[in-house]
């Protein structure tokens, strides 16, 4: 299930991604060290693309894909 990226937000351990459909997921920032190493100034600037597939932090010269970041999460289907 693909959505598209609506906002990003942090907190001391995590980023969270908002999602069109209303989720918002949590993936711990270690994952991301350029991230974890950035100041909450350089995190919170950062442009979602067009089409809401890409996060982007120029600052930082760091992209993901969202669709990436949406297979990365554990199958929780039973």
């Amino acid at each position: 299930m693909y959505a598209d990226a609506v906002d990003v937000r942090f907190d001391s351990a995590h980023l969270f991604l908002q999602l069109s459909d209303g989720r918002a997921i949590e993936f711990p920032l270690r994952w991301f060290p350029v991230l974890e190493a950035a100041t909450a100034d350089e995190r919170e600037h950062f442009a979602i693309s067009l089409d809401r597939q890409q996060l982007y932090w120029p600052e930082l010269d760091e992209d993901m894909s969202v669709p990436a970041l949406l297979l990365s999460l554990p199958d929780t289907r039973h």
